[in-house]
């Protein structure tokens, strides 16, 4: 009964870990705004140029 309570804590465990890797190194996977989100709304504003992108030269 004991190794059910001790599972339980490590999955719960490492599922944390792996939640908090994942939002630190791609916070948008997660529902973090990261630099590529505020990079995308600073280019709606109104009266500003969009950064050049990759696809620009197609």
């Amino acid at each position: 009964m004991e190794w059910i309570i001790i599972g339980g804590i490590t999955i719960t465990i490492f599922s944390f870990l792996a939640y908090a890797i994942l939002a630190f190194f791609f916070p948008e996977w997660v529902g973090i705004t990261g630099k590529v989100a505020l990079m995308t709304e600073r280019s709606h504003i109104e009266g500003e140029e969009a950064p050049p992108h990759i696809t620009d030269k197609f």
